[in-house]
């Protein structure tokens, strides 16, 4: 969650680089680059120890409910890679064998963003552990991991590699993600209807519901771009890009009342129960940052210019986010409270 989080807030901050020109922030966005490839290793090394040493623990937590979804969060972080290196470190000459490195990212993203999506659904289904009160936003991740696996495909194929065939799994796990991200949506809109709210400890988790509309708008432009470089299907471009805008600005609205759903949840919980701090609070910042990405991918769409104050907001609130959780979680290894199981996944 960690590395997946600082690759996007890195994405966001280049953006508002390239925007103002100001050097500051390309320090900075490489000091999150560096942090986000350290993570990553480092917790891909320590999750494997944890399959070679404790191989009953890692079956169960396929079997859980909510501890489940965690596993995209890996595919999720791969696939960002992908998207960063042809985005920010190809472009600025930071990446050595660029092509080499990404296939690399690529085919970890594809395997597993194809295992995961099906094994947790079909893990879920013959456990005996599942209720309906369970649904909360940790299950939009799969189909988030999907929508990232797409666009970072399409910055692959926007760079010239596999161009004749990219588009054609882009398609196919589109329609994935969004069927995906459709039922888990009615899903969780009825636990909120027929449940009570879910324990503080779990309440950033609902900042979660609100990535999959930016991460798909910046698929379905990134697949439009594809399309404009190639267009396999031989398709009406004109028509495509009009389906896109008019899909993109339908899906921003849907999202601004899942935010103010959000924000009346968030709010219940901070006046009436509180929200204790735990890595969970990760999970707070990846969303945001996809909103600012998505955010300049939809102003580019509908030519508002006007948004772009509202992106440099949004990175300044991502920002913070990040500066918040990771300093508290620096805290916590400190203390030892990190390595400690929370009682919502047990």
């Amino acid at each position: 969650m960690s590395s997946m989080a600082t690759w996007a807030v890195w994405i966001l901050t280049m953006i508002i680089w390239w925007k103002f020109n100001l050097v500051f922030l390309k320090y900075f966005a490489g000091i999150l680059s560096f942090l986000a490839i350290i993570f990553f290793i480092l917790f891909v090394i320590m999750f494997t120890l944890r399959i070679i040493k404790f191989p009953q623990e890692v079956k169960k937590d396929i079997s859980h409910p909510i501890a489940a979804n965690f596993f995209a969060w890996i595919f999720i972080s791969a696939a960002v890679i992908v998207s960063a290196i042809w985005n920010v470190l190809e472009p600025l000459g930071w990446c050595m064998n660029a092509v080499a490195i990404s296939k690399i990212f690529y085919i970890i993203a594809l395997v597993l963003g194809t295992i995961i999506p099906v094994l947790v659904p079909f893990m879920l289904t013959i456990s005996e552990k599942v209720d309906s009160k369970h649904a909360i936003g940790i299950w939009f991740l799969p189909p988030v991991g999907v929508f990232v696996l797409i666009f970072a495909w399409n910055f692959m194929a926007l760079h010239g590699i596999w161009t004749s065939w990219i588009p054609y799994i882009s398609i196919f796990y589109m329609w994935m993600a969004f069927i995906l991200t459709f039922i888990v949506t009615s899903m969780i809109y009825s636990r909120l209807k027929f449940h009570s709210l879910p324990a503080p400890e779990v309440a950033p988790s609902f900042v979660i519901w609100l990535a999959p509309v930016w991460v798909s708008i910046v698929a379905l432009n990134t697949f439009g771009m594809v399309l404009d470089k190639n267009n396999l299907f031989n398709w009406n471009l004109d028509f495509v890009h009009s389906f896109i805008q008019i899909i993109s600005a339908m899906y921003a609205w849907f999202w601004a009342w899942w935010f103010l759903i959000t924000l009346l949840i968030l709010s219940y919980y901070l006046i009436k129960k509180s929200i204790p701090y735990t890595l969970g609070w990760w999970a707070l910042v990846f969303p945001v940052a996809a909103f600012g990405i998505g955010l300049k991918f939809l102003a580019i769409d509908l030519s508002c210019t006007w948004l772009c104050p509202l992106i440099v907001f949004i990175w300044g609130l991502a920002t913070t986010l990040w500066f918040v959780v990771f300093f508290k979680t620096m805290k916590w290894i400190i203390t030892k409270k990190a390595f400690e199981r929370p009682k919502v996944v047990n």
